[in-house]
């Protein structure tokens, strides 16, 4: 529930215990965070329901200064009223982004990349269709995967049809996807160093509740899980 810091060092923690309900001091020579991102300040994202924000909030109250807050990524492709992740894979086995006239409209905004130029640039062409209108009930475009084929489906995108199988009801082997931009990574968080280290003595961060900078204002995709085991290693 707290972070105790005193004169600039910071003397261990202040927790609730769920099975007993008591509230205690835990005393610590250091103190790790890897409490999660900030995902669920935003009413739609990706994020599990604990990536509220809360462990980089309890090191603010204490004084531990944060950084590029924000700095938050958008994926482009979401399942409508679900917020499940439809993995860029299905854009990469040539997906098509259609609006609501039938037209792949990526053109318009990376006529090179199409479907496959980065994710900020994908959920804002996505954001602008819905807002000129050219979204489905002024809230979506479609994920359209029908001409890949069923067999290409089974094989290389088994995990996303069971995903809209069992949470939309639909079978992307002959029914566009739904699918609208949702909040998915933080990039800021606990300002530390490449050490983990805040500017707290003895007190660390890793993972995506700690800013180190390494993605700037927008993440590739992948790099999270490359941060958390690289970080999590150093400070651990």
């Amino acid at each position: 529930t707290k972070l105790v810091v005193k004169d600039g060092k910071c003397l261990g923690v202040v927790v609730y215990d769920l099975a007993t309900g008591q509230i205690m001091p835990v005393r610590a020579r250091a103190v790790i965070f890897a409490t999660g991102g900030y995902g669920r300040v935003y009413s739609r994202t990706t994020n599990a329901y604990i990536n509220h924000g809360s462990g980089i909030g309890l090191a603010y109250k204490a004084g531990v200064p944060l950084r590029d807050m924000e700095f938050v990524q958008f994926h482009p492709t979401s399942l409508l009223g679900k917020n499940i992740l439809i993995t860029e894979g299905a854009r990469g086995e040539g997906g098509y982004l259609v609006n609501n006239k039938d037209k792949r409209f990526m053109a318009d905004y990376a006529p090179s990349a199409m479907e496959l130029a980065p994710r900020d640039i994908v959920a804002r062409a996505i954001k602008t269709e819905v807002d000129k209108e050219n979204g489905f009930d002024n809230q979506y475009v479609h994920l359209d995967l029908r001409h890949i084929g069923k067999e290409k489906i089974k094989k290389r995108l088994p995990g996303i049809r069971e995903i809209c199988i069992n949470f939309a009801g639909i079978d992307p082997v002959d029914t566009p996807i739904p699918i609208q931009p949702a909040q998915h990574y933080s990039m800021g968080g606990i300002d530390v160093n490449e050490k983990c280290a805040s500017r707290v003595e003895g007190f660390f961060a890793a993972g995506e509740c700690a800013c180190v900078g390494v993605h700037g204002a927008n993440r590739l995709g992948g790099n999270s899980l490359l941060e958390t085991v690289v970080f999590g290693k150093i400070s651990g």
